[in-house]
């Protein structure tokens, strides 16, 4: 990742729970191990929180997301001026360059830019199917780059061109989260679990997961949103969705592991037409937890699962086809245990 012995100082907005900061938790346990000195500069509240290293040093950014809010905004821009501002302490320091997760700080990319440091910018987003603020946002950071780390090849392909250079790298998991799962097919198998870990977005699949279970009443399904239970609360009222009983719905949290070692497959439902998954990590996470899973079939996460050897790819709108699919799983032992094993060549019997 960087020569040996580097200073390098990460940028992140917002700490939270979704893939994006636990993929950068990731980058920092690799380059802390690689011997490097590391400086953190991200919000409050999220996986980064954990993080814990002698050659570690953290600095706290206010920034929360409100919605669509003056507050959110003022925070926004007291974030990129902080950004700009500390990078340039760094500037007389050969050794230090300047590593930005996702688009967001742009503040951190402008000052790097302007000192001649070392840039990497580490992409997430789909930025053909952002708004037009985020594609002006990516117009102007991603170019700024002396490297762009993108997560799939789907990804790359809808960069813009003439970057310097671009690295796909996919996604990768933190430590202390594969130490905590329980790998055991056969004991997953029996537990007739379907869950989905997903932000509170309608577009991520919520509605489409709900019906899933109102047609296959005898399974259990489990939702973890990123969102407090009063937010979860609210939305679902707003949306006019009512979970049936065999739908277990839990707040965000910092240890999702438990949730994948009670599942029996996982799946995504995000919807295409409106949003395209760069990589995915519950995907990932899920395979590494041994579980079968269903995603879409368009975008990133598609290169993730290869079909009938992992998993499955199923548009979130066909509810016969998953319905199908999750009572094949459940059900059928041999082809569940042949999906968890993948291509390992063990078929658990």
């Amino acid at each position: 990742m960087c020569g040996s012995g580097r200073h390098i100082v990460f940028y992140h907005l917002l700490n939270d729970f979704s893939g994006s900061p636990k993929v950068l938790a990731g980058v920092i346990e690799q380059a802390l191990l690689a011997g490097h000195s590391v400086e953190l500069y991200t919000s409050a509240g999220g996986p980064l929180d954990s993080l814990s290293h002698p050659a570690l040093k953290r600095h706290v950014i206010p920034y929360r997301f409100e919605g669509r809010s003056v507050a959110t905004v003022l925070r926004f821009i007291g974030a990129q001026i902080r950004g700009f501002f500390s990078v340039l302490r760094y500037r007389r320091r050969r050794e230090a360059e300047i590593y930005v997760n996702t688009i967001l700080p742009v503040g951190a990319a402008l000052g790097a830019w302007l000192a001649r440091m070392r840039l990497t910018v580490h992409c997430h987003e789909d930025v053909k199917g952002k708004s037009l603020t985020y594609r002006l946002l990516a117009r102007m950071v991603l170019p700024l780059a002396d490297k762009v780390v993108c997560v799939s090849r789907w990804q790359s392909v809808r960069l813009p061109r003439g970057l310097k250079k671009v690295e796909i790298r996919p996604n990768t998991l933190p430590s202390h989260f594969i130490s905590q799962l329980r790998c055991d097919p056969a004991a997953a198998f029996e537990k007739r679990n379907v869950l989905m870990i997903s932000s509170l977005k309608a577009y991520k699949g919520i509605p489409e997961f709900i019906q899933l279970a109102s047609m296959l009443p005898q399974y259990k399904f489990t939702l973890v949103a990123a969102a407090t239970r009063q937010e979860i609360d609210r939305w679902l009222a707003k949306q006019g969705l009512s979970p049936g009983p065999n739908v277990s719905i839990f707040p965000r949290s910092a240890e999702v592991a438990q949730f994948y070692n009670d599942a029996s497959i996982v799946v995504n439902l995000s919807d295409t037409g409106k949003f395209l998954e760069t990589c995915g990590m519950t995907a990932l996470e899920a395979r590494a937890a041994r579980l079968p899973v269903i995603v879409p079939r368009r975008g990133g996460i598609a290169e993730m699962i290869t079909v009938g050897v992992d998993g499955l790819h199923i548009d979130s709108h066909d509810s016969a086809a998953l319905s199908d699919a999750v009572a094949r799983l459940l059900t059928d032992r041999p082809f569940y245990l042949r999906l968890s094993y993948g291509n390992t060549g063990t078929t658990g019997e």
